[in-house]
């Protein structure tokens, strides 16, 4: 099968459950609202940012190995397999031992941490167990599904993965409604992922049964793969800069504002993160993909494949961006009530996020795929930049500071150093030529929707009796409108736009005569 054809079957897979996830876990975030409360809630989010942080000593080893995989896959060497996901295996369960340690120790702060709570202690050190095992387990006996992720077939983890935590939410919502027993939910947030491992390793070995689960990595191999090391230690640090941007926000406002804020803000978070998912899912298989074509070294071809991803992914984020503001506020309303509304200013901020999240992804998906780590004090940078931003305008002005923060530090070190970074070491091209194409596909989405918000928008009278009718209608109208002409202005000036749907059309074209 061909990349492309993988590409497009992990992306339907995951689309489809993602969906199903979607669904059922924003029916069960109203349950576990009203029954558990939004001081739970916003504890539980802090634990999972607090767990972020312990697997910051996974330093990147996972995204180093998958990066090392891709020429043995392409030259269907399995000793050489087997030699890396051994060595990985050996590094994971060494990580495992520590994050368990780093992991007990934090909780003997527990009680000064959440004195100021409502929720037993008992209650939140269980729960933190809980979502630590179901971290270890990954590092002990999971670490074979980046062999999946690297050969183009994550739809097969995705596909278990996605089943036995839909199961968990379904199961957890009867406990709360008929059972109204906290002990029991947070014991179901444990025993999920024995289930995953078991139905997960079970399925690697029936796809890779060559593949060695007790391969014993000696010292002379250790030796070997010394620059491995080197490749690690130098994602570390980036590691350590994407948890900064992304992990410290809910503990922030957990820490100068309080557990409930955090729960406001997360209910704005799971839509946008699932959204983000979902278009995650649309791309599944294309670092993979990526990591090939870099692998097969032509650059032309390299340049034309990145601007395509580019152009795509500034039209999927321009598009959802303009839904996302034309229907958030409704969705909050009916979904949650008007309690859970957060102010404007925080909602736009948290979509620029969201956007610069969708169009980052092309530069960090080659630079991955080139290796280009070496860059270790810009994470530094972008954490220092993120926290003193972040800090400083969360004392002024609230909860809008740390996402402000946020930004600031992202389009310094993401959307200028990165670029940069990739044309110049990867790509061995003028900068010149990234920020020219940039720039264009940045003014097409600003131009287009600022027009679309004053004169299209305001002309849609959309009325139905029902509020949910109301609301679908009006954001699926407003994203095939603007998606539409989106599209045209793409297609006219962009030339990454213009090979892509040439590149969709021949593949039609081939599957209708084939």
């Amino acid at each position: 099968m061909s990349r492309l054809a993988l590409s497009i079957k992990n992306a339907w897979i995951a689309l489809v459950f993602q969906l199903i996830y979607v669904f059922v876990q924003f029916y069960a975030r109203d349950i576990f609202l009203d029954h558990l409360g939004d001081e739970f809630m916003g504890i539980e989010s802090t634990l999972k940012s607090m767990l972020q942080f312990l697997n910051l000593s996974e330093l990147g080893i996972g995204t180093a190995v998958g990066f090392t995989l891709y020429k043995p896959i392409f030259n269907n060497n399995r000793d050489k397999i087997n030699e890396i996901i051994g060595y990985l295996g050996f590094l994971y369960k060494r990580i495992g031992l520590f994050v368990l340690l780093a992991g007990l120790i934090l909780i003997l702060f527990f009680p000064l941490f959440f004195k100021g709570t409502d929720t037993s202690l008992g209650y939140i050190i269980f729960l933190f167990i809980s979502l630590l095992i179901s971290n270890l387990l990954n590092y002990f006996f999971t670490y074979q599904m980046f062999l999946l992720e690297a050969d183009q077939k994550n739809y097969v983890r995705l596909i278990i993965n996605q089943s036995v935590f839909v199961g968990r939410l379904i199961v957890q919502c009867f406990v709360l409604l008929y059972l109204k027993d906290i002990f029991l939910w947070i014991l179901l947030e444990l025993i999920a992922p024995f289930f995953y491992v078991v139905l997960l390793r079970r399925k690697i070995r029936k796809t890779y049964p060559w593949l060695n689960f007790n391969y014993r990595t000696t010292q002379e191999i250790r030796k070997k793969h010394r620059m491995l090391l080197t490749k690690i230690k130098q994602i570390s640090f980036h590691k350590i800069g994407s948890f900064v941007s992304n992990g410290t926000d809910n503990i922030l406002i957990f820490a100068f504002i309080n557990p409930a804020t955090v729960a406001y803000v997360v209910n704005y978070q799971l839509v946008l993160n699932n959204i983000n998912v979902l278009v995650s899912k649309f791309f599944a298989g294309s670092n993979a993909s990526v990591g090939n074509l870099v692998a097969e070294n032509d650059l032309k071809n390299i340049t034309k494949v990145f601007w395509e991803m580019m152009a795509l992914r500034f039209f999927l984020a321009g598009t959802s961006a303009i839904m996302f503001y034309i229907g958030f506020e409704d969705l909050i309303v009916l979904w949650l009530g008007e309690k859970y509304l957060l102010s404007p200013g925080i909602l736009i901020a948290l979509i620029t996020i969201f956007f610069i999240l969708q169009i980052r992804q092309p530069v960090d998906s080659f630079k991955q795929a080139y290796g280009l780590y070496a860059d270790i004090w810009s994470p530094l940078a972008q954490s220092i930049i993120n926290l003193a931003f972040s800090i400083l305008l969360i004392l002024k002005y609230g909860v809008i500071g740390v996402f402000i923060g946020t930004i600031i530090s992202q389009v310094c070190i993401v959307l200028i150093w990165r670029p940069y970074y990739l044309f110049d070491k990867g790509f061995k091209l003028p900068s010149s030529i990234y920020w020219k194409g940039f720039i264009f596909h940045v003014l097409y989405f600003l131009i287009i929707g600022l027009l679309y918000m004053n004169t299209i928008d305001p002309l849609l009278e959309i009325s139905f009796k029902s509020k949910f009718l109301n609301l679908v209608v009006k954001v699926i109208s407003s994203g095939i409108l603007f998606g539409t002409i989106y599209f045209i202005v793409l297609q006219i000036f962009s030339k990454g736009f213009k090979d892509l749907t040439k590149r969709f059309y021949q593949i039609i074209k081939n599957k209708i005569y084939k």
